[in-house]
C-alpha cells in the first residue's frame, strides 16, 4: 500500500508529510501530532545495508520515503525473495512484528534508501493513549492485507507473463532498478524465462505504436484537468487512458526523461507558477489555496515540491517575481 512522500527538505518537513499521510486515514489530535514529531526517527540506509536481519529482532515499523527494499528468507540453503517495496510503502518484519519474536526474513536496500521509523513501544503507547492511532493502523493493515492477497493470487495462479505484467503495473517506475534475479525469485519463475518475457514486451512496443500512444498521453495531460486531481496515480491514469501502466511509464521516461509522478508534479508546479505570475487575477486565493487548486494534497507536500523544483518557497518565488 503506497502513498508518496517527497524526500526533500529537513527532518521536520519529512515528518510533517508522513503525519499528513496518517491524517488521510483518520484525523489526528494536535497532541498526537506533537508526540509523533518527537518520536519519529529518520534513517538513511546505504545500498546493500540491512533494515532487518533474519533470526534477529525488529522493533520498528517503517515508512519507505525513498528507495527500494527487498525482503528475502533462507530455507534449506536457498534464498527466496518474499517482497519488493518501492517508495511510498509501509514496511516491517511481518513475522516478527513489534519485536515479539525473531524475524523470518531479512530486509535490505538495493539502492540508497530513506525510511522513517517508529518504535514498537511508541506504537503501544499511542494505542493506549490516542485511540485514533488504532483506527489509522487498522486501515493501513487492511490495505496491506488486501494487496498481499492480490499479489498471492496472481503469483500462484497467473502465467509467467501475467506475473511480470502484474509487477510492471505496480512498480513500473522502479522496475529497471531491481535486479533480475530478485524479480524472478519474487514471481516464482526462472530468471531466463523472465528475461525472455522482458524482450517480448520490449518488441511489442514498436516505434509507430509508441508515437501514437505518446500523442494520446500528452494531449490528455495538457488539455484535461486530470493533473489537478489530488489522488492521481499511474494506475488510475492507465485505467483512464486504457493503456497498460508499464507502457505509459516507459513512454513518459523516454519522452519526458521523468517518472510519471515527477512529470505530474512538474506540470502542477508549472500551473502554480503561471498563477503566481498573474497573481492580481487570483487575489481571492492564498498561496496554500493555489497549491490546493493545482491538486496538491497538503500544504507541506506543495511547499516541499515547489522548493525542490525552483529552489524557493512559493512566497519567496512570488516576491522575487514581482520585485
Amino acid at each position: 500500500m503506497r502513498k508518496k512522500l517527497s524526500k526533500n527538505g529537513n527532518a521536520s518537513s519529512l515528518k510533517d508529510q508522513l503525519i499528513d499521510i496518517f491524517s488521510s486515514y483518520h484525523p489526528l489530535s494536535e497532541e498526537l501530532k506533537t508526540q509523533l514529531i518527537q518520536r519519529l526517527k529518520i534513517q538513511q540506509i546505504k545500498t546493500g545495508q540491512y533494515l532487518a536481519i533474519q533470526e534477529q529482532y525488529c522493533y520498528h515499523f517503517y515508512y519507505l520515503a525513498e528507495g527500494i527494499l527487498i525482503s528475502t528468507t533462507n530455507r534449506n540453503d536457498k534464498q527466496l525473495t518474499t517482497f519488493i517495496l518501492a517508495n511510498g510503502s509501509f514496511v516491517t518484519s511481518i513475522s516478527g512484528m513489534y519485536g515479539q519474536k525473531p524475524s523470518d526474513e531479512s530486509i535490505f536496500a538495493v539502492e540508497d534508501t530513506l525510511v522513517i521509523g517508529l518504535h514498537a513501544q511508541d506504537f503501544h503507547y499511542f494505542y493506549q493513549h490516542h485511540p485514533e492511532m488504532n483506527a489509522i493502523m487498522r486501515r493501513i493493515m487492511e490495505r496491506c492485507f488486501q494487496e498481499a492477497h492480490e499479489r498471492s493470487k496472481m503469483i500462484r495462479l497467473g502465467t509467467a507473463k501475467e506475473k511480470y505484467l502484474y509487477l510492471l503495473e505496480h512498480i513500473s517506475e522502479h522496475i529497471n532498478r531491481i535486479p533480475f534475479h530478485h524479480q524472478a525469485s519474487y514471481l516464482g519463475i526462472r530468471e531466463e524465462t523472465l528475461k525472455r518475457i522482458y524482450k517480448e514486451i520490449q518488441l511489442d512496443n514498436d516505434e509507430s505504436q509508441t508515437a501514437d500512444l505518446f500523442e494520446r498521453i500528452d494531449h490528455h495531460l495538457q488539455h484535461t484537468n486530470i493533473i489537478y486531481q489530488p489522488k492521481i496515480t499511474l494506475k488510475s491514469f492507465a485505467r483512464t487512458m486504457d493503456i497498460p501502466a508499464h507502457q505509459i511509464s516507459s513512454i513518459i521516461k523516454n519522452k519526458y526523461k521523468k517518472s510519471f509522478n515527477q512529470l505530474i508534479y512538474t506540470l502542477k508546479i508549472e500551473h502554480v507558477k503561471q498563477k503566481l505570475a498573474n497573481i492580481s487575477d487570483h487575489k481571492h486565493l492564498t498561496l496554500e489555496g493555489i497549491g490546493t487548486e493545482a491538486g496538491f494534497k497538503s500544504r507541506s507536500v506543495f511547499f516541499s515540491e515547489f522548493k525542490k523544483q525552483t529552489g524557493l518557497s512559493p512566497g519567496e518565488y512570488l516576491k522575487k517575481l514581482h520585485q
